[in-house]
């Protein structure tokens, strides 16, 4: 518990800084070019910005330290990167056997925390594949969701190469199994009339 109360407050940080930024950028710019929109429009959109700022922050902004040295007073603000190839991993299946199979004394309920690593991997890119078909009809197809789900985990694990984080073939193919879960919820979804309804509401305002 400690440690998704530990990201999801890293991950608040971000959006309370960040999305009223994109608030007032999507009002210039409806303003500016008179699409038409909705609450319904908009609070899925938003949420989807607010799921991409946090899944960002947890991913592909570098580490950084901000303080005062308690003997000086200075200020201090540091950002880690840098390539670390002992944190490169290419052998497939590696880290998902070692942290289901393996042991760690140094660290506390090690079964808890490599289960829990291993879960998040998989749903922090799940909305991925229900945010893109439901926002946009040409992601509509599980070789579409596909192919944007493998370009996303990738690009990131390109990324974490050079900001001083792990790169992990596991990641990927835990990140693209996420995709596909989030995928197959818009499918089982998509058989009320209500979510019906609402995604045909939103690809029509997006028309318009």
């Amino acid at each position: 518990m400690r440690l998704i109360l530990h990201y999801i407050s890293g991950m608040l940080g971000y959006m309370l800084i960040l999305f009223p930024f994109y608030c007032i950028g999507r009002y210039i710019y409806l303003r500016r070019t008179g699409n038409k929109s909705d609450v319904l429009q908009e609070l899925v959109l938003g949420s989807f910005v607010l799921y991409m700022i946090g899944l960002s922050s947890q991913t592909i902004i570098p580490r950084w330290y901000m303080g005062i040295y308690s003997d000086t007073g200075q200020f201090y603000f540091d950002i880690y990167a840098g390539i670390d190839l002992s944190r490169v991993n290419l052998i497939p299946f590696k880290t998902i056997s070692s942290q289901l199979f393996g042991a760690n004394p140094s660290v506390d309920d090690w079964n808890s925390v490599s289960l829990l690593n291993l879960m998040a991997n998989v749903f922090l890119f799940a909305p991925i594949g229900l945010f893109f078909p439901l926002l946009w009809t040409k992601w509509n197809s599980i070789k579409n969701v596909f192919f944007v789900g493998l370009m996303t985990t990738s690009l990131v694990e390109v990324i974490q190469l050079f900001i001083g984080r792990s790169v992990d073939i596991d990641d990927i193919i835990l990140n693209t199994i996420g995709v596909f879960i989030g995928y197959g919820f818009f499918i089982c979804a998509s058989k009320f009339k209500l979510f019906q309804s609402i995604s045909t509401n939103l690809k029509t305002n997006k028309n318009e």
